[in-house]
């Protein structure tokens, strides 16, 4: 019986012996089939890693690309500084910057001509003194009491403004729905010549022009997401300029913009709140302007708004006169009859180049008296030479400007540019010149 149970036990022993390899070579294949999807999962996960970094990069850059593309414009300084790499006399390469100023010249003009704020006008109404081959009505916003001209699709014109003075100012509101799309053309401004007032407003439009006159288009957004301004001129029916600049003066996240033209015989000066835009010595021709026009474009729903219209005669342009043709004459500085005192009236005048002269240290002046023929030859002549010395005493007692960048003459009576026969000719003959020089 013992020798069975023996036997029974060696044979289990052996049977387990088996089983046990057998277990033990199944569990070998497993730890090894294991270990390779270990080794797999690991290598899968190591290339997904640097896929996923590499499309992050990719990722990353497009979102540097596109928020690049949609920022914020930055507020505009009038002095901007750029790196500038220099060698000095040792051969040394050193960092400097140069500094760009730009000089706020807009001066609004003093004699209004004319001035529009809509306040005569019923809200919803088309303004009465206005022309148009559209429709418009004057709204307010929530916010703001400002009335304004809500401008669809069309050609406006003010009956009331019928010149454009050689010398003047032309300033107004503008602002734009929210809705507006890139696609749309913008808005217009018109200075023009017309002959009939009641139909020639119309040819300027979107697609076509009149013979003689000035376009400023401004839009707040571009395919680049800027905003943007083109200028046109018409001479003769003859196209002179046509050039068009981005800016961030008027854009759909600036979207209201005080704009300001100055019209200086031929050149005008356009500026979007302080920033001058346009400078174009030659914009406007011999033609008699006398009308301004404003026309749109745009999908349903988009509008423009003007409010705040003025137009006003401007003083001569003094500081272009002389620092860029070296002479400026004027009849606005005026004394007490047969004295040297100068009175209160010209202060403007001698102040403005005051400024000018001080801002300039390099240029210098000569100074030179005119009278009309009233009185002796001999004391006119003296007259007027006192009168340059009191201009030049006025300016260096209150402008840093020294006395010997100023030389007197009188010339009196001997130059007029016209007759003294009337008090208009002599008016005219009472004149002060001011031309630079060099010492």
């Amino acid at each position: 019986m013992k020798t069975f149970k023996s036997l029974v036990i060696v044979l289990v022993m052996i049977l387990s012996s088996q089983a046990n390899a057998q277990f033990l070579k199944k569990l070998g294949k497993s730890v090894k089939n294991a270990a390779e999807r270990t080794v797999n999962r690991k290598v899968e996960e190591k290339t997904e890693e640097k896929t996923a970094k590499a499309m992050d990069s990719l990722l990353n850059a497009d979102k540097k690309i596109k928020k690049k593309k949609h920022r914020k414009p930055k507020k505009h300084n009038t002095t901007v500084n750029k790196t500038n790499t220099n060698t000095d006399e040792n051969g040394t390469k050193n960092n400097a910057m140069h500094q760009i100023n730009s000089n706020k010249d807009f001066k609004s003009g003093t004699k209004v001509l004319y001035k529009d704020t809509f306040k005569n006008d019923a809200i919803g109404d088309f303004p009465v003194t206005w022309n148009t081959n559209s429709s418009a009505e004057v709204i307010t916003f929530n916010d703001d009491s400002t009335r304004w001209l809500q401008l669809d699709l069309g050609e406006y014109t003010p009956d009331g403004i019928t010149q454009i003075p050689e010398n003047c100012t032309l300033e107004f509101d503008l602002t734009v729905s929210d809705n507006f799309d890139w696609y749309s053309d913008g808005i217009t401004l018109n200075i023009i010549a017309v002959k009939d007032r009641r139909k020639d407003f119309m040819q300027w439009s979107r697609f076509s022009a009149g013979a003689n006159g000035v376009r400023l288009r401004l839009k707040p957004k571009n395919f680049e997401y800027k905003g943007e301004t083109s200028l046109k001129t018409y001479l003769d029916n003859t196209k002179i300029i046509d050039k068009l600049k981005n800016n961030t003066r008027f854009t759909l996240e600036n979207n209201k913009v005080h704009v300001s033209l100055w019209r200086q015989k031929t050149r005008l000066r356009v500026y979007l709140n302080d920033e001058k835009i346009w400078d174009v010595p030659r914009a406007f021709g011999t033609a008699t302007y006398n009308a301004i026009t404003f026309n749109t474009s745009g999908k349903e729903g988009e509008h423009f708004y003007v409010s705040n219209l003025r137009l006003a005669v401007a003083g001569k342009d003094m500081r272009h006169a002389l620092l860029e043709t070296g002479k400026f004459v004027t009849n606005d500085i005026l004394f007490d009859v047969n004295k040297t005192i100068i009175k209160p009236s010209s202060f403007k005048v001698l102040d403005e180049l005051g400024k000018t002269l001080a801002e300039n240290p390099d240029i210098s002046i000569k100074i030179i008296g005119h009278t009309d023929s009233d009185g002796s030859a001999a004391a006119n002549q003296v007259l007027s030479k006192k009168r340059a010395e009191a201009i030049k005493t006025y300016l260096s007692n209150n402008f840093p400007i020294a006395g010997k960048r100023m030389k007197t003459i009188g010339k009196g009576e001997s130059e007029p540019v016209t007759s003294n026969a009337t008090p208009q000719g002599k008016a005219k003959n009472r004149r002060v010149e001011f031309v630079k020089i060099n010492l």
